[in-house]
This record gives structure tokens, C-alpha cells and sequence, in this order.
């Protein structure tokens, strides 16, 4: 069975893609991605790219299914990991493609690097994505309570739906304490990375880069 590749590209610099997924770009036919996805990847793609945006999401991923039905080896590059905030639920959305048609190969995921950079132990934490508008308030609720439980958080705010800013407002809102502890990571893995440590109300007046990754400690001391 010809399978789709979405691979992993982690979450940002070129030293963390892996060599399996350099091996698959270099093989592919079509190769698709965001723009700093591919350019990861420059002087190494022998077929086609396609760069992916917003606005032609939908028609590139049908492209890209059916193209690997007719057999021909096609890749989607995946910023971080695909299965956490990346490509690997737009693509099964498609409804065009199962599972079972589909070679995943993992990547970093900011996530990760955020929790490396921090020292933390990430097994216990509450994992959350709010990108692409994903801010349902079950979602918001689920926050609070991993919150209440005394687990830290480590989250992908979204840039246009749910700054950092408003996360700490929504929070002191909700009845925590404005100082609790805050980390924003930024830009990681690349040569502009900032890490912030913070409280809740000074995260009030600061606009952080849309890739950040924020913590959240419920566990440790107060600013």
C-alpha cells in the first residue's frame, strides 16, 4: 500500500529534524509545507513543492491524498510534532484517508523543547493546545481545573484568539493568584529564542511572538 508521509519537522532549527525525514524529503515526488517548513529542507527536494498556507490548506492536502493514491511519494512537512497541534488531524479531517494509509514519523515538538529548556519533568503536566481558534470554554474549563488540581500546565497559546496576555487575565479572573508563576519560551531552538519568567500580572502588559509555548507552574513558588 502507498502510504502518505507527514513527518515532524520539530520546532524550528534545521538541527532538530531527524535523519529519517531527511531521507524521505530527499525520495519524495511532491513535497508540501509552510514556507519555513521548506525552508529546512532547501537545496535537498528534488520534486515538487508546494507551499502551504491558511487559505489553500484544503486543496493542497486533496492534492496531496490523491497523489499518493496514484502512487507517487508524496510528503507533508508537520512544524513540531504532527500528532500534537499539527498537520495529522487536518489531513485524517479530509475524510479522504484512513489511518491505515498514512506514515507518520515524529518530530520535537516545542512542547518538548520548552519543557527541556525548563528543567521540568513533563509526564504530570496538563498539555494544551488553543491554536487555529481552538478555544472552546470546555477548553478554558479544563484549564481551570488542571489548575485547581495542582498540575502544571504547559500550553500553544493562539495569536489571534487567546494571547498569553489574556490567558493570565482569564485566569486572574477566574480567582488565581496574579503572581503565580509564569514561563513564555519563545522562538525556540532558534538564534532569537527568549525565555520569560514571569507572573500572571505581568504577563498583563507584555505581546509575546506567536511561537511561544507557555508554562503555567501550579506546583512551585510565586513570583
Amino acid at each position: 500500500m502507498v502510504k502518505l508521509n507527514i513527518v515532524g519537522v520539530g520546532p524550528g532549527s534545521a538541527d532538530y529534524v531527524p535523519p529519517i525525514v531527511h531521507r524521505i524529503v530527499l525520495g519524495a515526488h511532491i513535497v508540501i509545507g509552510a514556507q519555513r517548513s521548506l525552508d529546512l529542507f532547501r537545496g535537498n527536494v528534488s520534486g515538487e513543492t508546494h507551499v502551504l498556507t491558511a487559505k489553500n490548506i484544503d486543496g493542497l492536502l486533496s492534492y496531496a491524498v490523491e497523489s499518493s493514491k496514484k502512487g507517487r511519494s508524496v510528503v507533508i512537512l508537520s512544524t513540531g510534532d504532527p500528532g500534537f497541534s499539527g498537520l495529522l488531524k487536518s489531513v485524517l479531517n479530509t475524510k479522504l484517508i484512513t489511518s491505515a494509509e498514512i506514515n507518520v514519523v515524529p518530530g520535537v515538538s516545542a512542547i518538548q523543547a520548552c519543557a527541556a529548556r525548563l528543567g521540568l519533568c513533563w509526564d504530570e503536566a496538563c498539555l494544551f493546545t488553543f491554536h487555529q481558534g481552538n478555544v472552546s470554554d470546555d477548553r478554558k474549563i479544563e484549564l481551570l481545573a488542571c489548575l485547581k488540581a495542582g498540575r502544571d500546565v504547559i500550553l500553544f497559546p493562539d495569536a489571534n484568539f487567546f494571547l498569553p496576555k489574556e490567558i493570565a487575565a482569564y485566569l486572574i479572573n477566574s480567582g488565581f493568584d496574579q503572581n503565580m508563576l509564569v514561563f513564555i519560551c519563545e522562538n525556540l531552538t532558534l538564534d532569537n529564542e527568549r525565555i520569560v519568567k514571569s507572573s500572571l500580572k505581568d504577563v498583563l502588559t507584555v505581546d509575546f511572538n506567536a511561537l511561544c509555548v507557555m508554562v503555567i507552574k501550579a506546583k512551585r513558588e510565586a513570583v
